[in-house]
């Protein structure tokens, strides 16, 4: 089943009967519909006006100030355009965010709007637009779930509705623009949902009466008309399993009458029925549901091991009956988007199934949960290496990262339950769980993976719980070479970058900005450290915000350094500790020069930044002199979503960029900001910084390779994110480019989440991620042909070509949820040449590619001795001196040397 987040449900009810019944519609009732306008204008028919007063309790409904409950009158901030032709209700208005453009009619503070109602489901529409100028991105959210995302007006769509439903718990429905700028709302339509699906199937011959309030299922194909039934585990077919069903009573004198009757779901040859295996599935509103299933046999028969799968969770794993047990009961919450609860005794052994209950769960939508898994439930010949990885559905932001811990998300060996120790992390925008193994799994062993409600989203809502089973392969690490780990030669820091001087000593940078200089001691380790405060010293003089924290992430030494006189670059970034509000434009590249590099110069600033943890990442000299940077993108895929604080993207975001230093003005910082009151034109004839290559999303390293080519370990997204569409009618900036194609739909809440990559940047190709400000729309490898292509994205229609500019040759897979980061050429012994990887989420290891002097990458190779295990590594270098590698561990707060075997 693909897992998609469903913006609404409508509920049903099946009732109860013996014979097949037809799902019920729900009872939506029409609560209230207000529009938004000044006391003089005329009210829409069947509408109430609201012209903008402050909550009352003795009303009802009305404004308050955004994200408290502090009463706020935004009566100056209603509109009416009184334009003919138009929809009355949408020539009215009201500003949410008056201030977000600098007006001076109106009330600056941002608003939001509740109404008064009892707790419940609700479908709730919403309206945002206005006439032009189309000065606003409009963003509303309803209850906390996103409903318009960061919408454009153009003169051909002025405006946009959309229903979602939403569960309120606080007794008042809430809706807020939380994201936009300028918002304005036209009308809101609420309805009360007042009922939610329910079914319960017990499994028995055709003669048995079933338990109170079931249904009776004795093994009828499935059917449209009744909505539920039976289907071949295989083909998913409709499959008459009539004749499977039993009834252990009276012999048994089973008092529970759900449990005396089964079916079987994989009758054993030569048994009186059916042989053929079935899966059992109900037809339901996508949305999230409670499913409850029972398995077992109130007989003497102990010849059974029942496996349950529920959509993509394991219930039931190899439960053996005994005389004494004789059932096994588990329930799992599920999503459903393809309009199916499938419920799969795949695994099993003459599994039994003998009830079910199904109820949907009021306000799924707002509920966070696990959309996919890596691996998935049921995976066999999984690596002993293996980390599990979630996507994840996020209607209310990101994983609470403080809620990840060795209780909340398990793994535990199937066969007795013991614990493996692991690591669980988030990554930094906080859009997966990764757990990874502290030691490798044992071979050919099944495992349960558990993710419980006591991880929370980043408001405090619960995750709907979730639950996979998967099986290891052979051993397959060791190999000829190997390292020895010495853990913790330096500790107490939140090292990110590492480095060698040409003073033969360790340069390590950090989160908040401090750079450590250890002595490098005969055997690799390090000695006390000074440590080089000039970043957050120049940062606090110049009043920068977060000051003095300063994110370090490239370090690089100019070549003209000596061991007397270093000059260390690099990149400088306020601090992301968690809150989306990281201001943009605060990127920096500075320069560090003089006695213990006490001297900070700043020499490019306004580089953009996400509202999280892309930004202006590392730094490589390249033969041509030149400083090489990668710049992070600003959100999940291209447009503007809500994990990503609808930022868009920017002209120098999601690109390497290439700093010409002999082209600096005498005068310093350059200041490259290019939007919202910045002019820079990297295009410009001249310019010292200008855009190297483009669409690479967020390249945390740089590596020259003597092949002469330019790597570049990069993050893909996780699913969920949105992709822009191409306009229409092109701008004239994509002449600087020749773009005249393809035309692409926009994709929102895209399913399937990007692998990790390792590109082999060339100048002036595209590797994939959008940014519209430069005319580039089509995500990755687009979807060019029916069958499956290269680095393909499915959700767009077949047909879909990839930028004529995207470079798939120089495009390698790095491992899906890998996050990609540091990197090295590795010099001498059996790894020389080739190109070292750390990965910080999947696997929590180094990887390696074979490099080709033609460039190409080949043959990634991960499990070798010493190169797993680590908590969060970031980065790896490697000191030519003597051939060991240092590796920063940013989960431990430490750095790590590795020595090659001899």
């Amino acid at each position: 089943m693909r897992r998609r987040a469903c913006t609404a449900a409508v509920a049903l009810v099946l009732t109860a009967l013996v014979a097949p019944a037809a799902p019920a519609a729900a009872a939506v009732t029409a609560l209230a519909k207000v529009n938004f306008q000044p006391a003089t204008s005329s009210v829409p028919t069947g509408y109430t006006a609201d012209t903008g007063a402050a909550f009352t309790a003795a009303r009802g409904y009305g404004w308050v100030r955004a994200g408290t409950s502090e009463p706020l009158d935004l009566t100056r901030n209603t509109r009416d355009r009184a334009r003919t032709g138009i929809d009355a209700r949408l020539n009215t208005l009201i500003h949410l965010q008056y201030g977000d453009v600098g007006g001076t009619s109106g009330v600056l503070t941002p608003g939001a709007w509740e109404y008064a109602v009892a707790d419940g489901t609700y479908q709730v529409t919403v309206s945002a637009g206005d006439q032009p100028a189309y000065d606003s991105r409009h963003t509303l959210r309803v209850e906390g779930v996103l409903a318009v995302d960061g919408f454009v007006p153009t003169a051909a769509a002025e405006f946009r509705s959309t229903t979602v439903t939403v569960a309120v718990t606080d007794g008042k429905l809430t809706i807020d623009a939380v994201g936009g700028t300028n918002t304005k709302l036209n009308y809101v339509e609420i309805s009360r949902v007042t009922a939610d699906f329910a079914l319960k199937a017990d499994f028995s011959d055709a003669a048995t009466a079933p338990a109170a309030g079931y249904v009776r299922d004795s093994g009828g194909a499935f059917t449209a008309a009744r909505g539920y039934g039976w289907v071949d585990l295989g083909e998913r077919t409709p499959v008459d399993l009539t004749g499977n069903g039993r009834n252990r009573n009276p012999a048994a004198a089973q008092p529970d009458q759900r449990l005396a009757t089964f079916l079987h779901a994989q009758l054993p040859a030569g048994s009186a029925g059916v042989a053929t295996p079935g899966a059992w599935e109900a037809a339901v509103p996508n949305g999230l549901y409670t499913v409850t299933v029972a398995v077992g046999d109130a007989g003497t028969a102990v010849d059974s091991t029942n496996w349950v799968s529920i959509e993509d969770q394991n219930a039931i794993a190899a439960f053996t009956p005994t005389a004494g047990t004789k059932f096994a009961t588990a329930t799992r919450t599920v999503r459903v988007t393809d309009g199916r609860i499938t419920i799969s005794p795949a695994g099993g052994v003459n599994t039994k199934f003998a009830y079910a209950d199904i109820a949907g769960v009021p306000g799924g939508e707002t509920i966070p949960s696990v959309r996919t898994s890596t691996p998935a439930n049921g995976a066999v010949g999984v690596p002993v290496t293996t980390s599990v990885v979630e996507d994840l559905v996020l209607p209310n932001g990101g994983v609470r990262a403080a809620s990840l811990t060795g209780s909340t998300v398990t793994l535990t060996r199937l066969s007795d339950g013991a614990p493996v120790a692991a690591t669980t992390i988030t990554s930094g925008g906080g859009d997966v769980i990764n757990l990874s193994p502290t030691a490798p799994l044992a071979p050919q062993t099944a495992y349960r993976f558990t993710v419980t409600g006591g991880v929370t989203d980043v408001t405090g809502k619960p995750f709907a719980p979730y639950s996979i089973v998967f099986t290891t392969g052979a051993n397959t690490t060791g190999g000829t070479v190997a390292f020895d780990k010495t853990v913790g030669v330096a500790t107490g820091a939140p090292f990110t970058t590492v480095v060698k001087g040409p003073d033969g000593r360790l340069y390590a940078g950090t989160l908040d900005g401090r750079i450590f200089r250890f002595p490098i001691n005969a055997g690799g380790t390090l000695g006390t450290p000074t440590i080089i405060s000039s970043v957050r010293e120049n940062a606090l003089a110049l009043g920068l915000p977060g000051a003095p924290a300063r994110t370090v992430i490239g370090m690089a030494f100019d070549p003209a350094s000596t061991a007397a006189a270093p000059i260390l670059w690099v990149t400088d970034n306020y601090e992301y500790v968690g809150p989306l509000n990281v201001p943009d434009w605060s990127g920096r590249i500075g320069r560090l020069t003089g006695a213990n590099l006490g001297t900070y110069t700043p020499v490019v600033v306004g580089l953009p930044r996400s509202v999280k943890d892309h930004e202006t990442n590392s730094l490589a000299f390249g033969p041509d002199g030149a400083l090489y940077v990668s710049q992070g993108a600003n959100n999940a895929m291209g447009a503007a979503d809500s994990t990503w604080g609808n930022r868009p993207e920017r002209l120098l975001s999601a690109a390497i960029l290439r700093l010409d230093r002999s082209r600096l003005p005498a005068t310093l910082p350059l200041d490259v900001k290019t939007e919202e009151g910045g002019s820079y034109d990297p295009y410009g004839t001249g310019k010292p910084l200008t855009l190297y290559a483009t669409g690479v999303r967020n390249a945390f390293d740089l590596v020259w390779h003597r092949n002469g080519h330019l790597y570049a370990p990069t993050n893909g997204s996780a699913a969920g994110g949105n992709t822009p569409a191409t306009p229409a009618t092109l701008p004239a900036s994509c002449a600087r480019r020749g773009y005249t194609g393809p035309a692409v739909p926009a994709l929102t809440n895209v399913p399937t989440a990007e692998t990790d990559y390792v590109f082999d940047v060339r100048v002036g190709r595209y590797y994939g991620h959008p940014n519209p400000v430069r005319c580039e729309w089509v995500l990755a490898g687009g979807n060019p042909t029916a069958g499956t292509d290269p680095f393909q994205v499915g959700a767009y229609p077949a047909g879909t070509a990839p930028d004529p500019n995207f470079d798939l040759a120089g495009t390698y897979d790095a491992g899906l949820h890998a996050s990609a980061n540091g990197a090295v050429e590795y010099r001498g012994g059996l790894l020389d040449g080739k190109l070292l990887v750390v990965r910080y989420s999947a696997g929590q290891d180094i990887e390696t590619f074979d490099v080709a002097p033609s460039g190409a990458l080949s043959n990634r190779t991960t499990g070798i001795t010493g190169f797993t295990g680590f908590s969060q590594p970031l980065d790896v270098t490697q000191d030519p001196a003597t051939g060991y590698l240092y590796v920063t561990e940013l989960g431990a707060s430490r750095i790590t040397l590795l020595k090659a075997r001899s």
